[in-house]
């Protein structure tokens, strides 16, 4: 379920964000010097836009003139979407067409789990209804469109037979992708070779006017459900047992997704805590029968294997078809590497116990959390011992949210962003080989 229940916190705060927290959604300076002691650096610029609507036409992405070999090391845009106080209902910014489908090191790790999961679950994780073939042509030909231009060394265009369709060879995975008329194989399954993200798309129903479920390919829900549970279903029922779905939102979602626009693309993130880097099911949401032992694993894991898996997230409208398009990319960076980032301990050990209940409960932080606090209170007195933090700094949201205090401005430069934290090093924050050898229940 919780992607699913990503998919409604993000439209949560599109609808009921700007009327219940207006100084989140106005983003006012805030005195960086009060909290760390130091100049800040430039905000990245897509956290600085507060409105997340617009009537201008979107400019097409600028090419990013990275190669293969250098993707294999490159760190996308450093994600800190931490807040205190912690709420569900809020920091939606406008999407920048450069960064809808994000590139890492991380490329060939996620198509080759797209290709695992669908040769093992089919339409378990990757469905369609008839009605939904039609947007996932749409779908195929922007992301076709985006990743030929935003990444020309990546993906390069062999023939382009106009409506006829387009062949293109993927440089990182050495595929030929023939997406030229009729297709041989579902839109669906191209768009995932392709992308890391996990898509849904969603459509209104002409005879009742509301939003369906049409089609979706989800190999990495993070939860334990099966994107063919939900196909087909309305809204309403997709989000049953979703936090605060019926009492802040459930009246609201149909009006918004008919005001949406394509010229009004919005982006956030969300993130949990677990202690592996699977894609398609984390540990913390396994269910006990296929792993009865899971406290057991927890007490004999090292609370600094821990890592946050952010869920960054877009939502954006097709101009042919008016489907919903709902992007979900999971990112993990380890606690460790953040250690010496002013005041994220303490933020993660202040939401795990103080956070709305009902959140708590969904993402399962009663299940680890005593068993990491203290390792999240040594890296406290840590920020303290190094003058980082005093007992006197206020526990707030970075200013830099949602990103990491050290990034800049530029989200565009080919060798991506260093962390400047003497614990931090891009070879040893590289997970892949440790991915390889996490063990996969039944079900993963």
């Amino acid at each position: 379920m919780i992607q699913i229940g990503l998919l409604v916190l993000l439209v949560t705060a599109l609808v009921v964000g700007p009327k219940y927290y207006p100084s989140i959604f106005a983003k006012p300076i805030q005195n960086y010097r009060k909290y760390f002691g130091t100049t800040p650096p430039s905000t990245p610029s897509s956290s600085r836009k507060s409105s997340y609507s617009s009537n201008e036409p979107l400019a097409p992405p600028t090419p990013l003139m990275i190669t293969p070999e250098q993707v294999k090391n490159y760190d996308d845009r450093p994600w800190r979407p931490f807040r205190w106080p912690y709420h569900q209902t809020m920091s939606i910014f406008r999407l920048e067409m450069n960064h809808w489908l994000d590139m890492d090191k991380y490329y060939w790790r996620y198509i080759q789990e797209k290709k695992r999961i669908w040769m093992k679950y089919g339409r378990e994780n990757i469905d369609w209804l008839p009605e939904g073939y039609e947007p996932s042509v749409e779908l195929m030909q922007m992301v076709t469109d985006h990743m030929l231009t935003r990444y020309p060394l990546l993906f390069t265009l062999v023939e382009d037979r106009g409506e006829g369709g387009k062949i293109v060879y993927n440089e990182m995975t050495e595929e030929t992708l023939d997406m030229t008329m009729p297709l041989k194989e579902h839109p669906l399954l191209y768009v995932s070779n392709m992308a890391k993200e996990d898509f849904y798309i969603v459509m209104k129903n002409p005879k009742d006017d509301l939003h369906y479920l049409v089609a979706a390919a989800v190999p990495f829900p993070g939860g334990s459900f099966g994107i063919h549970e939900k196909i087909g279903r309305h809204l309403d029922v997709i989000h049953e047992g979703v936090p605060y779905y019926k009492e802040k939102l459930k009246r609201s979602m149909e009006r918004w997704f008919e005001r949406l626009t394509p010229n009004d693309p919005v982006e956030r993130a969300s993130w949990y805590i677990s202690w592996d880097h699977k894609l398609k099911l984390n540990n913390v949401y396994q269910l006990p029968k296929f792993n009865p032992n899971i406290e057991a694993d927890i007490k004999s894991m090292d609370p600094k294997d821990f890592n946050i898996r952010v869920e960054r997230q877009t939502l954006r409208k097709l101009p042919k078809s008016g489907a919903v398009i709902f992007t979900n990319h999971p990112i993990f960076y380890s606690i460790e590497e953040m250690k010496d980032e002013p005041l994220i301990p303490s933020l993660l050990r202040k939401i795990l116990y103080e956070g709305p209940e009902d959140i708590l409960k969904y993402k399962n932080f009663e299940l680890f959390r005593d068993h990491i606090a203290g390792y999240l209170d040594e890296l406290i007195q840590r920020q303290k011992d190094k003058g980082l933090i005093s007992d006197d700094t206020p526990l707030k949201t970075i200013p830099s949210y949602p990103f990491a205090h050290w990034a800049k401005t530029d989200f565009d430069f080919v060798n991506g962003w260093n962390n400047p934290s003497p614990s931090y090093s891009k070879e040893g924050s590289n997970y892949t080989e440790k991915a390889k050898m996490e063990k996969y229940a039944e079900n993963d």
